[in-house]
């Protein structure tokens, strides 16, 4: 067994985001994420995958992100946590979570955050 280095988790990590993100702004990615696994509840995945990845106080996520990057990672957290305390007691199925306003606002925000961080990026190249 090899064992991974702090860079390789980090661009696994970086890696794993920005698929997340992407996935958040792609409505028809998640209606087939439903449709693909039917016994899934993708509403809730969505924002518990989002829990799992982001975590600003990893040595990992540090690597991963810059500091303009973490800002903008912090802002999409911040207006995810706000929703998901708005659906606490309520998460409608995928198909019925689309049509909502607070979806709309997070797809929003995840093809903003996505566009923001690749203009990053690209400068930084």
């Amino acid at each position: 067994m090899t064992e991974i280095d702090n860079k390789e988790l980090a661009r696994r990590l970086r890696q794993n985001v920005l698929e997340d993100l992407d996935l958040w702004s792609l409505k028809n990615k998640q209606l087939e994420y439903q449709v693909n696994g039917p016994g899934a509840d993708v509403s809730s995945e969505l924002f518990k995958q989002w829990k799992n990845l982001y975590c600003p106080e990893s040595i990992h996520f540090n690597l991963a992100f810059d500091e303009k990057e973490q800002k903008i990672l912090a802002d999409f957290d911040i207006l995810l946590n706000h929703i998901c305390d708005k659906t606490q007691t309520y998460l409608p199925i995928i198909t019925d979570f689309v049509k909502t306003n607070d979806w709309i606002v997070l797809n929003q925000a995840a093809i903003s955050t996505l566009k923001r961080i690749k203009t990053i990026s690209v400068s930084k190249s």
